[in-house]
């Protein structure tokens, strides 16, 4: 996630102002609030994604497995064909969807404001969250406790967990700032802000 900021000492006339912020976020700034920090994401994070996604996946390769098994141990190998055909529609289909989704965060952007840090998908404006004063968590309309900030990656760049949800999720959890530059200092500089309590566990290499 490549960043700009401000010093956080910094007068209001001296934030990001409006004009200059990405695309996706300009129209999401709220009244009295000043960007102290924005970012945009980049790249692919194939460590961050869903364990419960990666469990699907795991099944679903044992079943192509299974399948492929069924099919090939039978008294008529003239029709082994079918199983190839199977097996490849299965793979195919699972490489594809991992493949396009892990795109992720290269869609996000993200401000850090006076009040709240802020992340949209800038291709569906529907994927969004926040974290407002306090570290409590807002994402597809419910509201989530503070949680421990989590750093994960390397101290020069790496991935930001700063809350959790018991819901559904997609390939990505929410609550992830991916691929950001010098993570650590980024948590600490959103803590202070929003004058989070919860501790930061840093995860980094």
């Amino acid at each position: 996630m490549t960043t700009t900021e401000t010093p956080e000492t910094a007068s209001l006339a001296g934030s990001i102002p409006a004009e200059k912020l990405l695309t996706g976020l300009r129209t999401e700034l709220q009244k009295n609030e000043h960007v102290i920090w924005q970012g945009r994401g980049s790249g692919r994070a194939f460590n961050a994604l869903h364990r419960g996604m990666l469990v699907r996946a795991g099944l679903l390769a044992v079943a192509a497995l299974a399948l492929g098994y069924l099919l090939f141990d039978n008294r008529n190998p003239s029709y082994n064909w079918v199983a190839w055909i199977l097996i490849a529609l299965l793979v195919v289909r699972l490489v594809l969807f991992v493949w396009l989704t892990s795109k992720t965060p290269s869609r996000q952007v993200a401000m850090l404001t006076t009040q709240r840090l802020f992340s949209v998908d800038v291709t569906r404006p529907e994927i969004r969250w926040s974290i407002e004063k306090g570290g409590e968590g807002r994402a597809e309309g419910a509201h989530l406790e503070p949680h421990p900030i989590i750093v994960t990656g390397t101290k020069e760049r790496g991935h930001i967990k700063l809350n959790t949800t018991t819901r559904k999720v997609r390939v990505y959890p929410p609550f992830v700032l991916f691929n950001a530059e010098r993570p650590v200092e980024l948590a600490e500089k959103i803590k202070r802000t929003l004058k989070i309590d919860q501790p930061i566990q840093d995860r980094t290499k």
